[in-house]
């Protein structure tokens, strides 16, 4: 190879060897330059990290300390819902002492109240001629009172009942008869007492049975006259209306309901102070509890079972002129499941007369269980001013000794609470013997529980009568499965 092919390639080498270095130069540049980026890259990423974590580590306490707090006030709420289950049960129990408190109360003040209703109405009939004008006025006054009583504790324990939410209604097909007898035996004295006319007045379409909670409706009427004649001075007039009323009038059709009706002649009611007599406690005025006396809790309980049995009461009045309550009740309360009325009882209109407890039997014999002597000694004395023959039995036990030593009784008066053996187990003891299945047993109780009524029944009870009897209830009920005339 000559010098200048030598040269040529030197050069050409050199030329490579010296681009190799100049690229060598600049990748290592780069490479520099990425490892410094890199690097920046690196401290900025651990920095935010730093601070990323930093700022969970944070957030992390946060929550560890609302965890903390919401645990604490868990812990709080636990502990109150656990005072207040606590509290819930006490009330519970206290609820439930309270019921049987105010049953056993009902029990213990209907039972004297009936053997005194009971032999204050006998005595006032004065059938011996031997009490004078002022002694029958007294007594008449202490029956009256003995009703006002019994309507006091009605109101009471149906205002428990009404701040528990526990008032009910219990319909059934009853006597139309007996409820406005009941009132007639109760208002007659009251009327002769005060010197103010009282007249029961029906239409002659009514049926003879309706379908309502009888001792509601009679509670309601109770009320009703009571005010009726505690605001109508001597002198006055107080009228029970009993009819039938349209109820829905339309296009289509037009439906008939209930309506019972209790109007005075007394002092009257200023409009503006209509509803307040329905509000609990509250009376027109606030003297008239002091100058008429009573609870202010009988309207109001009135128009709630009122509305209960799907109907209204209504007031009318004016102030000096008399007051007008109107009880209307739905078409279904004459919807019966019993045969048509006995026309026997329609066309008829009563003014106030005097009652009276003649034989109205032929010496029927009675069997009456119940282990108060004062309940025994005084239905025995209007058993036997009706007629009756009366065997006492103090209690389950000697009721069934009696039974058993014979069976010439005609109907069994039995009372539901009684110590050791008790009505029902009497009366399924009674039922167990087929020589006694057909034998009439009527409850006669203190209780109003609807329970008892229920259980009674199904045990083989036929009739189920609450202290204080309402004796021409009673009579009706005794006429009827005696068959007498």
């Amino acid at each position: 190879m000559d010098d200048e092919s030598w040269k040529k390639r030197y050069y050409q080498e050199k030329s490579i060897r010296e681009e190799a270095e100049r690229l060598a130069e600049e990748k290592a540049r780069e490479t520099r330059f990425r490892n410094e980026e890199l690097t920046r890259l690196q401290e900025t990423l651990e920095e935010k990290i730093q601070q990323r974590t930093d700022r969970l580590r944070g957030e992390r306490n946060e929550v560890k300390n609302l965890h903390d707090s919401l645990q604490e006030r868990y812990q709080v709420l636990l502990n109150k819902k656990q005072a207040l289950d606590k509290k819930v049960s006490e009330l519970e129990k206290v609820s439930q002492y309270k019921s049987e408190f105010v049953a056993n109360i009902s029990h213990e003040l209907r039972t004297p109240l009936n053997s005194l209703m009971i032999l204050t109405s006998l005595m006032v009939e004065n059938q011996e001629k031997n009490l004078t004008e002022d002694q029958i006025q007294s007594l008449q006054i202490i029956f009256n009172s003995a009703n006002e009583l019994l309507e006091i504790i009605e109101e009471v324990l149906d205002m428990s009942k009404a701040e528990a939410g526990e008032l009910s209604i219990n319909k059934k097909d009853v006597l139309l008869s007996d409820v406005w007898r009941s009132l007639q035996d109760q208002f007659l004295p009251v009327s002769k007492e005060k010197g103010v006319a009282f007249a029961i007045e029906r239409s002659d379409d009514l049926p003879k049975n309706i379908n309502i909670d009888k001792k509601r409706l009679k509670q309601i009427l109770k009320n009703l006259l009571s005010n009726a004649f505690k605001f109508t001075s001597s002198g006055g007039e107080v009228r029970l209306l009993i009819r039938k009323e349209v109820w829905n009038s339309g296009e289509e059709f037009t439906s008939e309901g209930l309506v019972f009706q209790v109007q005075d002649s007394g002092i009257g009611i200023a409009e503006e102070k209509w509803e307040q007599v329905f509000q609990m406690f509250k009376q027109a005025e606030e003297s008239t509890s002091h100058h008429y006396g009573g609870t202010g809790l009988g309207l109001s309980i009135s128009r709630k079972l009122a509305r209960l049995m799907g109907g209204d009461l209504i007031l009318e009045s004016q102030l000096n002129q008399g007051t007008t309550f109107t009880l209307n009740l739905p078409p279904a309360t004459l919807v019966t499941k019993v045969l048509p009325a006995d026309t026997r009882e329609m066309n008829h209109f009563f003014v106030g007369h005097e009652s009276s407890y003649e034989k109205t039997f032929s010496g029927q014999r009675i069997l009456l269980v119940d282990d108060d002597l004062r309940s025994t000694f005084a239905l025995s004395k209007l058993l036997q001013t009706l007629g009756l023959q009366v065997q006492l039995a103090d209690s389950g036990e000697n009721a069934l000794a009696a039974l058993e030593a014979s069976q010439d009784y005609d109907l069994v008066l039995l009372d539901l609470i009684m110590p050791k053996m008790d009505g029902q187990q009497v009366l399924e003891a009674i039922r167990s013997q087929l020589a006694y299945r057909m034998l009439p047993v009527i409850i006669v109780t203190a209780s109003d529980s609807e329970a008892d009524e229920l259980r009674c029944r199904g045990a083989g009870a036929d009739d189920y009568l609450v202290k204080p009897i309402e004796v021409s209830v009673l009579v009706d009920r005794l006429r009827g499965w005696l068959q007498s005339d």
